[in-house]
């Protein structure tokens, strides 16, 4: 898993970088051979190849069936209509799905285990323009294929929304390259099992501006205490930026996490060990002020393990 995550991470961020389209859609699957029944949620950033191509990069959430709680990351490439000023456009996509599957090792609950695999997304979508130029509803139509017991067809609607081309002044504000940024940070980590353990965290969180759309970063983070095991570490990732208003820009981080942390949450004896696993994140940043930055971020920690996590942080800082 080590040697394909920076792989995929090279293709996924590519595509951000050029991202031109915002979207986020909800509604409902279905997993084919069980029939139960949940909810999805589709984030999506593409970017316009031409007049009838397309790249996408997208994290859909399959929601959370009895023994399958799978989300996963997919690079899609799409062939549409001709897009309109106002009406319909169609398309089509298809691309590697990465997954991350809490599912169950014997059938009990509590023996749960966090599946990292590839699969394929395959989707068909319908949008309609709304004649500003920027905004548009879509219906979108997907099947994934990763484990075959538990392939699913999800069905959303939602809205996406143009990205601005701001000037570079306008991007110099949010971030101009040779910055330093100190954050303090708090939130909550929330254990990718059954039970969705939650606790307390934070991080103090440096950052350095390479150029208005790329920064590095380090942070010192403890992701709280789950019964009697606290994991703390340091993470470093490297971020694109992408300016979504006048004074917000979106983030996407990809990087390595060293931790302290111990296998077995129950008992005191076991001495924690040092672990390293990759680090994803997503993000979005406010300016508050010439100075003042309010941020907030998502991480998903992808162990080998089992013991993945999600880690929900708002902070505010200061250039420095």
């Amino acid at each position: 898993m080590r040697r394909i995550f920076p792989a995929i991470s090279l293709f996924l961020v590519s595509c951000f970088a050029a991202a031109q389209d915002a979207s986020l859609l909800a509604g409902g699957m279905q997993v084919d051979r069980s029939g139960e029944q949940s909810f999805a949620v589709n984030l999506g950033y593409t970017q316009r190849l031409g007049k009838y191509t397309a790249a996408s990069l997208e994290y859909t959430n399959e929601g959370h069936p009895r023994l399958h709680h799978r989300d996963g990351l997919t690079p899609q490439l799409w062939l549409h209509t001709a897009v309109p000023e106002r009406g319909f456009s169609f398309a089509v996509g298809a691309g590697p799905y990465y997954y991350f599957d809490t599912t169950t090792g014997s059938g009990a609950l509590a023996d749960y285990r966090n599946e990292h695999g590839w699969g394929i997304q395959a989707n068909f979508s319908a949008k309609y323009h709304l004649g500003d130029q920027r905004t548009y509803a879509e219906a979108r139509l997907s099947r994934i294929h990763g484990r075959r017991e538990h392939d699913s067809t999800l069905l959303m609607v939602g809205l996406g929304y143009e990205l601005r081309n701001l000037p570079h002044e306008v991007k110099a504000e949010n971030a101009d390259g040779g910055e330093d940024l100190f954050m303090v940070l708090a939130g909550r980590s929330i254990v990718n099992s059954f039970k969705s353990e939650k606790a307390t965290g934070g991080g103090i969180e440096y950052r350095h501006t390479v150029t208005p759309n790329m920064e590095w970063s380090v942070m010192a983070m403890s992701e709280g205490r789950v019964g009697v095991a606290e994991r703390k570490g340091v993470s470093s990732q490297l971020w694109l930026l992408r300016p979504f208003t006048e004074r917000t820009v979106l983030e996407l981080g990809m990087g390595g996490y060293v931790m302290r942390d111990q296998l077995n949450r129950d008992s005191v004896r076991e001495e924690p060990k040092t672990h390293f696993a990759p680090i994803a994140s997503i993000g979005m940043r406010w300016r508050l002020s010439p100075t003042w930055r309010a941020q907030l971020s998502w991480s998903r920690v992808i162990t080998d393990y089992h013991r993945d996590s999600d880690v929900f942080l708002l902070g505010v800082g200061s250039l420095y």
